[in-house]
């Protein structure tokens, strides 16, 4: 008799029964299986799996990522911490990272694909495609149009150039001139640094600012009042006390 395989409970012999995800044997009685299936540790392997692209088919786990079958010794949170697993997810992890592309519907097993935002396309996959599609011009540019909004920049009357609200200066309007100023310009990276510091927790937004050319003002959720975008401004409001009294 096969138990509850939907939870990855599958019988082992007349007395007990395995759990595949934890990797544990548990008697065969319906009360020792009830409280193993409530239990955290199952109930985080059923998240692991969602997240680390691993599924259970007859009986066995797959592991998409690694293209492999779980041995039956090898639960969900022994696999992802094999080196092969490990390896993959670094990987995928850096390649990913600020490219706005979600790997959700690839991880939980839904598709084999993942999807990037700003190119509107799903993609097949594997870590060298996904390699030469963050590396193509199209999504380098696609990139570019999506951050300047997120960071101030606008474009002016000459096509040559970009302004950068944040620098009080221009740029160069190519992409790698665009994605050099915004992840390397020392003073555009410690502005942002400075006020993401001081609006933390605090409920106070930028984004209107940043998207808009002639605003000049950050927005305080908590106080429903506008702050003028600079650091000492935002700096005096959050240590009053009329905004402190907000969060007592």
């Amino acid at each position: 008799m096969k138990t509850s395989l939907l939870f990855g409970i599958i019988a082992n012999s007349k007395t007990r029964v395995r759990c595949v995800f934890c990797g544990v044997y548990i008697p065969k009685a319906n009360k020792c299986i009830e409280q193993h299936l409530n239990g955290s540790k199952h109930k985080d392997n059923i998240e692991l799996m969602t997240e680390n692209g691993i599924s259970f088919n007859s009986d066995i786990l797959y592991c998409k990522p690694c293209e492999a079958y779980l041995p039956d010794t090898e639960s969900v949170t022994k696999h992802i911490e094999t080196d092969c697993h490990a390896n993959w997810v670094a990987a995928m992890d850096d390649l990913v990272d600020g490219e706005f592309i979600r790997l959700n519907s690839y991880l939980s097993s839904e598709s084999d694909n993942v999807f990037c935002e700003v190119c509107q396309t799903n993609l097949h996959c594997t870590l060298q495609n996904i390699e030469e599609h963050v590396n193509g011009l199209s999504h380098r540019g696609n990139i570019a149009e999506r951050l300047k909004p997120l960071n101030g920049i606008f474009n002016v009357d000459n096509n040559d150039e970009l302004w950068c609200k944040v620098c009080d200066g221009y740029i160069d309007n190519n992409v790698p001139d665009i994605l050099e100023h915004i992840d390397e310009d020392t003073e555009h990276m410690e502005w942002f640094i400075e006020i993401e510091d001081l609006i933390e927790e605090q409920e106070i937004s930028i984004v209107n600012y940043l998207a808009n050319e002639f605003e000049k003002f950050a927005y305080c959720n908590k106080c429903n009042v506008e702050v003028l975008c600079n650091a000492q401004s935002i700096e005096q409001h959050v240590n009053s006390e009329a905004h402190l009294n907000q969060f007592s």
